[in-house]
């Protein structure tokens, strides 16, 4: 991704959920590969201990929400011990007849009243193909108020300027208040925090010349040094939405087995030596307005499973 030439969103959290609820369904090398890469515990217990405290800490926020579910072909079967050991920690599990317009109706309505209709759809009848025998998704979607809300009357239209000396009139959001900020050679960084919450919202407003990507090797170190002072603030008011595959991806951090003949999905599937993901698509959308922001961040985590038997 740092050849991307347009906006992109992406949520390493939902990516990390979804790589390890496949994680506990494989076996073999290909279990040992995958905990090598995202630096996961042995013991499957402690490893299910371990999601369980984190989705039990993120459901305590207003307004975060979460859906995890796996759809299955009827050609195929869910081990019983899989569906056991994750559906109190991620999911519940759904059989259906995939690759047809009644599966993508299913997953959408379910990450829609999980969202509360924040997210329209994250799957259709493109996403989901006639030989995949399993997908699984996992949705994180936010809604939050913010806990100074900028007036619409300060909204104005106005230059914004991006990185190598692009200039684009928007929509600027406008306020004047006191908020934790942090100054570097690079730039600035703000916090904004949520109303009725501990969550807030860094941006990071690089210098003159000086690239995104240079404020963002410091953020994690200007976030700890914030101090509260009086701030013009002005902010675009935005919307994006944005899907990426993550085979590639993936595959450059290192993980090859889940995608080869010689994957093992056995803990998944009681036919799953063999199976494979035949594709990992990665689906988020971001709007900040006056009253707040509205994330699907990433919105959806689509996985599909397909057997070679």
């Amino acid at each position: 991704m740092d050849k991307a030439e347009s906006n992109f969103i992406a949520s390493p959290l939902c990516i990390e959920i979804g790589m390890s609820m496949i994680l506990m369904g494989a076996e073999g090398t290909t279990a040992e590969e995958l905990r090598s890469i995202l630096d996961l515990p042995v013991d499957m217990t402690e490893l299910v201990k371990k999601y369980e405290r984190i989705m039990f800490n993120l459901q305590q926020h207003n307004g975060l929400h979460f859906a995890n579910r796996l759809y299955v072909s009827e050609t195929y079967e869910v081990r019983q011990d899989y569906n056991a050991l994750l559906t109190s920690t991620f999911m519940k599990v759904a059989n259906d007849n995939l690759g047809q317009r009644k599966a993508s109706n299913s997953i959408s309505f379910a990450v829609q009243r999980k969202s509360h209709r924040g997210m329209r759809t994250i799957s259709n009848d493109h996403d989901l193909q006639i030989n995949e025998s399993a997908v699984l998704v996992n949705t994180v979607y936010y809604r939050g108020a913010w806990k100074t809300m900028f007036s619409k009357k300060g909204t104005k239209l106005k230059v914004f300027y991006g990185d190598h000396n692009r200039e684009a009139y928007v929509r600027m959001m406008s306020h004047v208040g006191r908020f934790r900020i942090a100054d570097h050679s690079y730039g600035q960084i703000i916090e904004l925090p949520f109303h009725n919450s501990n969550l807030s919202m860094i941006i990071g407003l690089p210098l003159h010349n000086t690239y995104l990507s240079s404020i963002e090797k410091i953020l994690r170190t200007l976030s700890e040094s914030l101090v509260e002072k009086d701030v013009h603030v002005e902010l675009p008011k935005f919307k994006i939405k944005y899907q990426m595959e993550l085979v590639e991806p993936l595959k450059k951090l290192g993980i090859h087995l889940i995608f080869s003949n010689t994957s093992d999905l056995s803990g998944l599937l009681t036919n799953g030596k063999g199976a494979k993901i035949n594709n990992v698509l990665h689906k988020s959308f971001i709007e900040i307005d006056e009253r707040g922001a509205s994330t699907g961040e990433a919105a959806a985590h689509v996985e599909y499973i397909q057997s070679t038997l």
